[in-house]
């Protein structure tokens, strides 16, 4: 296997002279990785795609599941958008409608892609889906979006981690962060470097978060948190549009959230161990789905429970 870079340093480097937008480099590197031709990349891209719109509408139309925290409100979101009972956030409130209708596909056990996690699945392609069909943009530019996030996601895998056992909810919440801005500066028609601080920016304002599950499902704060990192990546891409600097470069905020995570006490790194997790509600809802397992369970086999 060869790759031609795996750093944003490198990157850059890679690239000097070439002026080549983020989304090609992505396949680029993902034709080299995986021995693909490009158009078998950009395919692959476009079943993704699909998949995440299939399951947003999914969400949208209600889903329902026992065993979780928070009930299906993707549907009266839309309602209540569509009737002007909200406040008039533009593009933003279609975010946080594809956004939770991600988080609950996911936790009715529905179709996803864990882009880069499933308890951050949906601000990334919650944010580039909503924003591109605001924009009036079809899926072609989709797809070009999600491949440049991709390559945001290599630099802070090499670096760092993906998992919030290792560095909390700023190696989840914070790379869909920075992967999305990339991809919404993408949408924008924005330059490398203006991809490149968008993504800098998104994960500096998310260094520290602490991952705390509420019952131990990845529901709650996991939905607040999946929105806040849509709206910061909107934030940021803008940021970054308009010329912004991002003053401190990607691979070193990288490294920095990374030295932030050892030093993160394993309390809020998603062990349920500190944070909202040990709140006298989060106990008294993981107590009150414990024995709705239990009283399913022993109902299994004699007719009772519903599963046969």
């Amino acid at each position: 296997m060869r790759v031609p870079f795996e750093t944003c340093n490198a990157m850059l480097a890679h690239d000097v002279g070439r002026g080549t937008a983020l989304w090609q480099l992505a396949v680029e590197y993902e034709s080299l990785r995986g021995q693909l031709r490009q158009d078998e990349v950009i395919a692959m891209m476009t079943e993704i795609v699909r998949i995440l719109r299939r399951s947003i509408a999914a969400g949208i139309a209600g889903t329902s599941y026992e065993d979780r925290v928070l009930s299906s409100q993707a549907p009266d979101f839309e309602r209540r958008m569509a009737a002007g009972g909200l406040l008039d956030a533009g593009a933003l409130n279609q975010i946080v409608l594809a956004v939770t209708a991600l988080m609950e596909v996911k936790s009715s056990i529905g179709v996803i892609v864990a882009m880069p996690t499933a308890g951050a699945c949906a601000a990334l392609p919650g944010s580039v889906i909503a924003m591109a069909e605001a924009m009036g943009l079809g899926e072609q530019e989709m797809v070009r979006a999600f491949l440049a996030s991709r390559l945001i996601g290599v630099f802070i895998a090499a670096q760092f981690s993906f998992a919030a056992e290792v560095g909390g909810c700023q190696a989840e919440g914070g790379s869909a962060s920075a992967m999305a801005a990339a991809a919404l500066v993408t949408l924008a028609g924005g330059t490398l470097p203006q991809t490149v601080a968008a993504a800098s920016m998104a994960l500096q304002s998310m260094i520290g978060l602490i991952c705390d599950p509420i019952a131990s499902r990845v529901e709650a704060p996991c939905l607040g948190k999946n929105v806040m990192a849509a709206a910061n990546a909107v934030c940021c891409a803008n940021m970054a549009l308009a010329g912004f600097m991002e003053v401190v470069p990607l691979d070193e905020v990288i490294l920095t959230a990374k030295r932030v995570a050892s030093q993160m006490p394993r309390e809020l790194r998603c062990t349920a161990l500190g944070g909202l997790s040990i709140t006298p509600a989060s106990i008294a809802i993981q107590t009150r789905l414990e024995q709705l397992a239990s009283t399913r369970q022993a109902g299994c086999g004699t007719g009772t429970c519903g599963c046969g």
